[in-house]
């Protein structure tokens, strides 16, 4: 169904909200303002919030981006960007390159764009970080993190590239935890002592986190560089940033992902704790509310899912545990923090903002996407906060398993989902009609 108007709503804008109706001409936003009597086209959404279509700004989509984006699209968001994810012997650039010919080539259900995931940070050169930026890439993330993969930044390469995309004009997204300490940690772990899941958890601690978070800020600020911190999980963290942006630090994005606000570190103590491991791992309640109230008060721009579409597995782990970590969230995220966040006390234009707007912002896609503004796409979420939505055991049909959201009930529902004007979603699940969705360069 191609939309002309959607009628009866109040529209949250960049501005606020407006009781107005939603026009469309050609898959862009053409006005708000009032629809004529007798428009073919119309999309009721009365007593519904008219939002802009979520932008997922952390995703690991590439195994299976078509799943991935089915998912997303059920749960509003209908903009994700994803890290590539080089395979042994293949450059960055190459497979930031092969990741957008598969996106291209490929049927998807929203727009997907891409971050350029460093796994060789010593050897790429300037010319090759042109080359991403002129491909779309949004961002190239580099990890302080994962040395036993090969993938792991130096302080003194971290120093480097800040300065190389500065001039550029690229962000610097960065995994932030002390690789040393946690090898540390790992080493002094009695062998058998406790279960996988709570010793993969115990052996990277909040300390891990902020004492990074601390480095990579440094190293921004000197080169006066642009940077995101990824999936922020630690009120020290926050504490860090507040300083940076207290001291006058500009280029400073912040982001917290969906588990991390609504999970926490007791599940490891379950008899499934291994359902649970992510990394960062989940915290303590206080760190949970610690990033609550970071998102309230405007410490954390963004949100998140961290959705792998695959486990990464650790291999012949600590105490010869066998462990694979990684959460999918796609589809839960929008519709988790649409009831979370305002049961909470944050308002709709906060989580439009956090949601959507942000993301967009910070990665080169505002005021395309992100916004329902004369001349953005029309990516439009119909969102009713009187519903009830119970969260499904699939994730909305991503392919990955069992969700570990599974069963939560949460407040609101979304009634319906347009990209670019074509109703894609009603009532939580897919309306047959030919994929509309594009690769998405910043």
């Amino acid at each position: 169904m191609n939309v002309s108007a959607v009628v009866g709503g109040t529209i949250v804008t960049p501005g606020g909200l407006v009781t107005s109706d939603l026009l469309i001409r050609d898959g862009k936003v053409a006005a708000l303002g009032t629809c004529p009597p007798g428009a073919a086209g119309k999309l009721a959404a009365t007593g519904c919030y008219v939002l802009p279509g979520g932008v997922d700004p952390h995703t690991h989509l590439m195994p299976a981006p078509s799943l991935a984006a089915v998912a997303a699209a059920r749960g509003g968001t209908t903009t994700a960007i994803s890290f590539t994810s080089p395979q042994p012997g293949e450059s960055d650039l190459d497979c930031l390159l092969r990741s957008r010919e598969q996106l291209i080539d490929c049927e998807l259900a929203i727009d997907i764009g891409l971050h350029a995931a460093l796994y060789d940070p010593g050897h790429v050169s300037a010319a090759e970080l042109a080359a991403a930026r002129r491909a779309g890439a949004a961002a190239v993330k580099v990890f302080l993190a994962y040395p036993e993969l090969g993938i792991m930044c130096s302080d003194a390469r971290l120093a480097e590239l800040m300065w190389i995309t500065r001039r550029l004009g690229l962000v610097v997204a960065v995994h932030c935890e002390n690789a040393r300490l946690i090898a540390d940690l790992e080493a002094q772990s009695p062998a058998g002592a406790t279960s996988g899941p709570r010793t993969f958890a115990d052996t990277r601690p909040p300390e891990a986190e902020y004492e990074a978070v601390a480095r990579v800020l440094a190293a921004a600020s000197d080169a006066g560089a642009t940077c995101y911190l990824v999936h922020l999980s630690t009120a020290g963290a926050l504490h860090h940033v507040r300083r940076a942006r207290e001291s006058g630090q500009a280029g400073l994005h912040a982001e917290v992902c969906l588990h991390h606000l609504v999970l926490d570190n007791a599940h490891y103590e379950r008899p499934d704790g291994g359902r649970y491991l992510v990394c960062p791992p989940l915290r303590s309640g206080s760190d949970a509310e610690a990033l609550w109230a970071g998102l309230a008060d405007g410490t954390i721009g963004a949100v998140g899912s961290d959705h792998c579409q695959t486990k990464t597995p650790t291999g012949p782990w600590l105490a010869g545990h066998q462990l694979a970590y990684g959460l999918a969230g796609i589809g839960p995220r929008l519709p988790l923090l649409l009831s979370e966040a305002t049961a909470r006390g944050l308002t709709v234009p906060q989580v439009a903002r956090l949601a959507a707007e942000n993301p967009a912002r910070a990665f080169g896609h505002y005021p395309r996407k992100g916004a329902l503004l004369p001349g953005s796409d029309a990516d439009v979420v119909i969102f009713d906060p009187a519903g009830e939505t119970v969260m499904p055991a699939d994730g909305f049909g991503d392919g990955t398993g069992d969700s570990v959201y599974a069963g939560l009930a949460i407040r609101g529902r979304i009634r319906g989902v347009l990209l670019r004007g074509q109703l894609i979603v009603a009532e939580d699940e897919s309306v047959g009609h030919e994929p509309g969705g594009t690769y998405l360069a910043a």
